[in-house]
């Protein structure tokens, strides 16, 4: 017979259920055997429609309006569905200010124990001294405590003006020996000096463009600033950049008054300093402004080591007299120099093409960097801070070789410097080819020895050469099978090294990355709905890897905001499933 009830199968699936027993119509009729069962609505407990967030985790609009928000980043799916993805903020401060306050409560507990166990020390030390009367404290007979002696302190004296309770108290804990540093035993989250930022900095040291010697590193992670060594400038940008750096890795801002006291102590430092020294604590201040979203700040610096170059005449290290085919290696102060300039022509020629602007550094740099992997070759293979700069050189000619292909083809068939193009294309082909070998090689012994910062910044480097590879390739795709076949192979190695980033890895890598993603963010939309082309291969998978590695990216970086929006548009086009 019929009824008014509903079995919990029609239920679960918001279908109208006749009521029927013992199996309803729609479960008879179902294509899989289904348990046709009969319950109370209020005996079957809603699930939960998605992972729960932390509380002010949703962002500002939603919040605001009461609506359902999933917290995405750079704006949640609410705000993009309602074309609002400019309102979309986040209140990064809720759940931080939480944890600095604990952070800082317990970095004073640490201290006031610190001068706990220093003061029994001395009154220990004290004590056969003192001829004071013994005041005898009684215990009660269940405690396990001997009877409490405590000596008859001075009142008058600073020294000695906490409780006797905790005095006695703190006789009958473990106190560390002397020569023993207190802060090793508890671990404290906050550290207690500036050695902690030094080595914060000496192992991000070649991702931001410095290659020193070890005397000079070592000078800097001893805090040395008499000069001798190395210039004091670089032990206070040591101490403002890791500093920085500790707090961007661990989400905690608690040391402004750290950076501001160094940044005066650095400015005063700059009056007598060689010119290559200065240009690196230029640009090296560019950084750290640019991460402290400074970005006016952060253009003057840069702007400034420029000036510098320019007005110093500096150039790389490549003059005739120098070039000896037995040569292996660059001296150290060669090879500062080379990284010097090397990094500076990256930070110039990447705001170029990131912000769509002319280069300051004119082409006399690019013939000279050039000429370093003749005259220096094993440098030329080994050091990123110049493997870095070549990457973004020949992803720089890739696309103004792009751009001409794009020219000629419109051109027609016909076109006359199609030959000459060609002969271009060949050789710059092969160069991408080589380097993107070398890089990966390098990447594997960095990461094979577990050291995680340069393995990062070559990884990044490798994304790069492998996006001009890639772009190289597919410029060919209607002509030439082959082309196309290793264009898509080189777009599943980008992405592979894509997915191989950690989350903590963000930090280490270059808003560049965000143009190399949308690069192949392009090529692979127009292959994502081809069956002919995506047999055996999911490239929505790929385009989700992308997006989310550029989400996160954007949140740890500045200038992401037209490569997130080319990254989108494609996923749009694509219909790939919001993730």
């Amino acid at each position: 017979m019929a009824g008014s009830q509903t079995c919990s199968a029609c239920r679960g699936r918001k279908v109208k259920c006749d009521g029927v027993l013992p199996v309803c119509g729609p479960c008879s009729k179902a294509r899989r055997p289904v348990e046709c069962e009969y319950t109370t609505a209020a005996a079957v407990p809603p699930g939960p429609k998605g992972e729960y967030l932390k509380k002010g985790a949703a962002c500002a609009p939603c919040r605001r309006k009461k609506k359902k928000c999933d917290a995405k980043r750079p704006f949640c799916s609410t705000c993009r569905v309602a074309g609002k993805e400019k309102d979309c903020t986040y209140d990064e401060n809720i759940e931080r200010t939480l944890t600095e306050a604990l952070l800082l409560r317990t970095h004073e507990l640490e201290e006031r124990l610190v001068n706990y166990e220093n003061e029994i020390f001395v009154l220990r030390s004290q004590q056969h001294n003192i001829n004071d009367h013994v005041m005898a404290q009684p215990v009660a007979s269940t405690s396990r405590l001997p009877e409490l002696s405590i000596p008859s302190l001075p009142t008058d004296g600073g020294f000695y003006n906490f409780p006797r309770a905790l005095n006695a108290l703190f006789n009958h804990i473990s106190t560390p020996s002397p020569t023993m540093d207190v802060h090793s035993i508890s671990t404290p989250a906050i550290p207690q000096g500036l050695d902690e930022f030094r080595v914060v900095f000496a192992e991000h040291a070649r991702q931001c463009g410095c290659t020193l010697s070890t005397e000079k590193l070592g000078a800097i992670l001893a805090g040395d600033t008499s000069g001798a060594v190395v210039h004091p400038s670089f032990t206070y940008v040591a101490h403002v950049l890791g500093c920085l750096l500790w707090q961007v890795q661990r989400h905690i801002f608690i040391f402004q008054h750290v950076e501001h006291e160094q940044l005066q102590l650095l400015w005063a430092s700059l009056e007598d300093v060689d010119p290559v020294t200065e240009i690196q604590i230029r640009y090296l201040l560019a950084i750290y402004f640019l991460l402290s979203k400074q970005m006016e700040e952060g253009e003057h610096q840069l702007s400034t080591a420029v000036r510098l170059a320019l007005h110093h005449k500096l150039v790389f290290p490549v003059d005739p007299g120098w070039f000896d085919p037995m040569l292996q290696d660059a001296t150290p102060a060669q090879a500062e120099l080379i990284s010097t300039l090397s990094h500076l022509m990256y930070l110039d020629r990447c705001s170029a093409l990131v912000f769509h602007v002319p280069a300051r550094l004119d082409s006399t740099y690019d013939e000279g960097f050039k000429s370093v992997s003749i005259v220096y070759p094993f440098l030329a293979k080994t050091n990123i801070v110049y493997l870095r700069a070549r990457s973004l050189l020949l992803l720089i000619r890739t696309t103004e070789l792009s751009q001409q292909w794009a020219e000629l083809s419109a051109a027609g068939i016909f076109a006359p410097g199609r030959h000459a193009w060609f002969s271009q294309y060949w050789a710059l082909l092969e160069e991408v080819s080589a380097h993107a070998a070398n890089v990966e090689a390098e990447m594997l012994k960095a990461t094979f020895n577990g050291d995680r910062a340069h393995g990062v910044a070559l990884k990044f480097s490798q994304v790069v050469a492998l996006s001009s590879k890639a772009e190289l390739h597919w410029l060919l795709r209607r002509d030439h099978p082959e082309s196309m076949q290793r264009s898509l192979d080189v777009v599943m190695e980008v992405v592979g090294i894509t997915r191989s980033f950690k989350d903590n890895d963000f930090i280490l890598l270059d808003p560049l990355l965000g143009l190399c993603w949308s690069m192949i963010a392009k090529i692979v939309v127009h292959v994502a709905k081809r069956p002919a082309l995506t047999a055996g291969i999911s490239w929505n998978a790929a385009l989700q890897t992308i997006d989310m590695s550029a989400r996160k990216l954007g949140y740890e970086m500045p200038f992401m905001d037209e490569p997130l929006q080319i990254i989108s548009d494609v996923l749009r086009v694509v219909d790939v499933p919001d993730v």
